[in-house]
């Protein structure tokens, strides 16, 4: 019997919605589906993924995510390991979380240390009480009961570092493998940070030593071989090696008093202290379509394997269930769309050369919580899957690589190519087709970006018919471009590749395009390097470049010759520009025209309306934010949730703005009531924009008054003074500017 377990019903214990959601609260968005190991602590399995955890509580069948929204200090997980009552949690920069009893401590040390080279853990060991983590540049000593590091082992030649993979220890020895490399000491000696006690010794094979660990007193180690099928594992018993097995692909090998448990790609092997194999499990069991082991761990009669595809997946006496929380079809996000109710995702990439990176991935949707994604772009050979967009229920997806896509209930339709299109292939080597953004006009005509070639701009007229154009100014087959915005005067901007923007009518007669650059006379831009761009509430062109921003006030007259501007800010008494210096990936709006910049380093920042007040400015050091590399941000205008693609998986924060009504027919108080342990804002929202709200007590006392931004507003549920509001009744009356239309919500407060 097979089950599917995606916790539907356990979703209010680990993942928060957009509608419980409070103003400034976060929540994490991540692809848990790649998981790459699993251990177990007590009753609790916890299955890593490369930016995380989640944990499967056999005692209830809960399941929770792990992150750096509940406790972990980092992202970028490179590998796990447990104790009977402790799970390590390494990192790729050497930072280490150790949770034990549910309380997490982190151990710092690696991270914050003046070492040149990877600080990468790439295995961790446990013997006694002491785990050993192998590094790049050697190995660490970490006691477990005292929580601290207790020494460093550099057994490099000379004491140089040494790129370690994995140890174990076995008959008072430790053993280190590093590449097809075997290295060992002896524990008694007391001195293992002297490099003169290790001792390199002869191995059966060349090839790179992927596995190893120590059972029933002997050492297995795994040569990975060139292709599938091909490694070799071996045991070793301090003198000796025996070809123990061949022709597999072993991808754990975990030990128990008891038993060895291997795991291959698309199988599990358990062996006694005997070497015989007493329980085997096979992929097909789980009936799944496509199923890739990473890591498998087998106790009591039940297995539990982390799969590339499948989370984590569970089999037992002929029962299997599959274990994994929501989240989208992948942690890496290019772009973040919001279309009407629905957030949507593009898995795709293309190299810092903009070249694509052959990746074949689905896209993902987000709807009332709920994640899906496509079914078929990677089947049908769509790769760099992009840009997504949408016009009256009918989705695109740009791939650079092949085109462009029509999708329907998450399924190709038609290809459109240089086949049955204007979209060409690049001129100069005739081989893919970039396109690289998507974007609606007013009248509904289909726009793309089409790099490389002769005529890079392309329309899909709302009736089917295509047609392609050519940017003049000196725009040839070799300029690469991608970015698309559509202004409401109808002109199309083009991001140029190292050459600022084209900004395109078709409309006009003559001088159809004019180029813009940083020179004083072509466009003023900070830089010529552009990465982002957007028209804001009023009209006006916000540009970002690698050297900061820039702002077009008067966007109808780019024709004639309009430069960009910069904005003055004053902090600590100091004048400068606005981001002067920063790499802005991207720019949103919000419902009060304020401002959300997505940095290359710095992780994302709020500005005011017109850019001269920092609202937020939230780092990996102030906030859940996974990465202070943010590469796309976008607004959900009805709930004010703000979504940020950081390099390490997307998060989500709820911002105070949304977008304003044209009535207060929909007006929402939120939470209602406010019960006695709840700390944070109450939410007005569903108002006209930025409407006056005034709320008084149930006799008409004026406690707090304040104003939407957008069509939210919100309250901290304190007076004037500072006074915590009391049990009873309270109404808000809202009011637009001009005090002619009005409504009055009422809010019950009950303190303990």
């Amino acid at each position: 019997m097979r089950k599917f377990l995606f916790l539907c019903l356990l979703i209010s214990f680990t993942y928060t919605s957009a509608q419980s959601l409070a103003v400034g609260a976060w929540r994490d968005h991540l692809s848990y589906k790649s998981a790459t190991d699993v251990c177990q602590v007590g009753e609790k399995i916890y299955a890593s993924t490369d930016k995380a955890l989640f944990v499967y509580d056999t005692s209830d069948h809960s399941v929770e995510r792990v992150n750096t929204l509940n406790g972990l200090s980092d992202s970028g997980v490179s590998s796990i390991a447990s104790s009977e009552n402790s799970l390590i949690v390494a990192y790729e920069n050497g930072n280490i979380d150790l949770i034990q009893e549910g309380k997490i401590t982190n151990i710092p040390d690696v991270k914050r240390a003046s070492l040149i080279g990877s600080k990468r853990i790439n295995h961790i060991s446990i013997y006694d009480q002491t785990a050993y983590l192998s590094c790049g540049f050697g190995i660490i000593d970490l006691n477990l009961d005292k929580k601290e590091i207790r020494a460093t082992y550099f057994i490099g030649p000379q004491g140089s570092h040494l790129n370690i993979t994995a140890t174990s220890v076995l008959n008072s020895k430790i053993y280190a493998v590093s590449e097809s490399s075997l290295y060992s000491a002896s524990m008694e000696n007391g001195n293992l940070a002297d490099f003169n006690v290790w001792e390199k010794l002869e191995t059966p094979s060349l090839e790179k030593i992927s596995l190893m660990t120590s059972f029933n007193n002997q050492l297995f180690l795994n040569f990975q071989g060139a292709s599938y099928n091909t490694d070799r594992l071996y045991s070793f018993d301090g003198v000796d090696w025996d070809l123990f097995d061949k022709e597999s692909s072993n991808v754990s090998i975990k030990a128990s008093e008891e038993l060895l448990v291997i795991g291959r790609r698309f199988e599990v092997s358990v062996f006694d202290r005997q070497l015989n194999q007493v329980h085997y499990l096979s992929s097909s069991d789980f009936g799944e379509a496509k199923t890739d082991f990473n890591a498998c761990l087998f106790n009591r009669g039940k297995y539990w394997v982390a799969d590339q595809f499948q989370g984590l997946l569970y089999a037992h006496q002929g029962s299997t269930e599959r274990i994994l929380p929501e989240g989208p079809y992948h942690t890496e996000v290019t772009q973040i769309k919001n279309l009407g109710d629905e957030i949507w995702l593009s898995h795709g990439a293309v190299s810092e050369n903009w070249d694509p990176t052959w990746k074949s991935r689905e896209v993902s949707v987000l709807k009332s919580d709920t994640w899906t994604s496509s079914i078929d772009l990677a089947e049908k050979g769509l790769k760099d899957l992009v840009a997504v967009n949408q016009n009256k229920g009918k989705t695109y997806v740009a791939s650079w690589q092949r085109g462009l896509a029509k999708i329907n209930n998450g399924s190709v339709e038609v290809i459109y190519d240089d086949t049955n299109s204007s979209l060409q292939k690049r001129a100069v080597y005739e081989d893919w087709m970039e396109v690289g953004d998507i974007q609606f006009d007013r009248q509904g005509n289909l726009w793309c970006t089409n790099s490389q070639t002769r005529a890079p701009l392309s329309v899909m007229y709302s009736n089917g018919v295509w047609e392609s154009f050519s940017l003049e100014n000196g725009i040839s087959e070799h300029q690469d471009l991608s970015k698309l915005m559509i202004d409401r005067n109808g002109r199309k901007w083009v991001q140029l590749k190292n050459n600022g923007i084209i900004v395109f009518d078709e409309r006009r007669a003559e001088n159809k395009a004019r180029m813009i650059t940083n020179g004083e006379k072509t466009g003023n831009l900070a830089s010529d390097r552009v990465f982002s761009f957007l028209e804001d509430l009023k009209g006006d062109i916000w540009v970002g470049t690698d050297n900061g921003l820039s702002v077009f006030y008067n966007a109808e007259d780019i024709f004639e010759g309009e430069n960009a501007s910069k904005i003055k800010v004053t902090s600590e008494g100091y004048t400068t520009y606005l981001l002067e210096g920063q790499q802005i990936n991207d720019i949103a709006v919000d419902g009060g025209n304020r401002k959300w910049f997505a940095l290359n380093n710095n992780g994302v920042i709020l500005t005011s309306a017109n850019g001269t007040e920092q609202i937020h400015h939230f780092t990996t050091a102030n906030s859940p934010l996974f990465s202070n590399k943010v590469l796309d941000v976008e607004v959900n205008e009805a709930t004010g949730e703000v979504f940020f693609a950081t390099d390490k998986g997307l998060i989500s924060f709820r911002g105070e703005a949304t977008k304003g009504q044209s009535s207060f027919s929909e007006v929402l108080v939120f939470p209602n009531p406010v019960k006695p342990d709840y700390e944070g804002l109450i939410t007005i929202k569903g108002l006209m924009t930025d409407a006056v709200v005034k709320i008084t007590d149930i006799s008409g006392n004026l406690i707090y008054e304040t104003q939407a931004i957008g069509g939210q507003a919100t309250w901290d549920g304190r007076s004037f003074e500072g006074a915590k509001a009391q049990t009873g009744v309270y109404l808000i009356f809202c009011s637009d500017d001009d005090g002619n239309a009005t409504r009055v919500a009422k809010l019950l407060f009950v303190r303990g």
